[in-house]
């Protein structure tokens, strides 16, 4: 892990498909986050943000694109987000996520204040 004055950095994806948002739920967690994870030592943010994609839900990264207006900090960590165009089908890795789900923005459900954030600096939904 690298650490940023006592923070973690964490990559962060923003996967859309059909106008759907892809978020994902820790297991032990009630709010929902965006897919990603930390930055392992030696390990850039861009190359974090593509493991953890492929480890969390299988989907493969075609391309991405830094988002730096929505890089946002918390109490524990830095989120270097990044778009990403994904192709395959969800295959949740169980030991990490209880859920999954491609979400249309307008039904209400629990989200982390990192990702309220990047949405609103997104302007999604639209």
């Amino acid at each position: 892990m690298q650490y940023l004055y006592g923070m973690r950095n964490r990559a962060t994806a923003v996967v859309r498909r059909d106008g759907l948002l892809l978020l994902v739920r820790d297991r032990g967690f009630r709010h929902f986050s965006l897919p990603g994870g930390g930055v392992q030592r030696g390990e850039s943010a861009e190359e974090a943000v593509v493991r953890e994609l492929r480890e969390e839900t299988g989907l493969h990264a075609v391309s991405l694109t830094p988002l730096p207006q929505c890089r946002t900090s918390d109490i524990f960590n830095t989120y270097h987000v990044f778009e990403i165009l994904a192709e395959g089908s969800l295959s949740l890795d169980p030991v990490e996520l209880s859920a999954a789900q491609w979400w249309d923005g307008r039904r209400g459900i629990p989200l982390f204040g990192y990702v309220n954030h990047v949405l609103a600096q997104l302007h999604w939904p639209k």
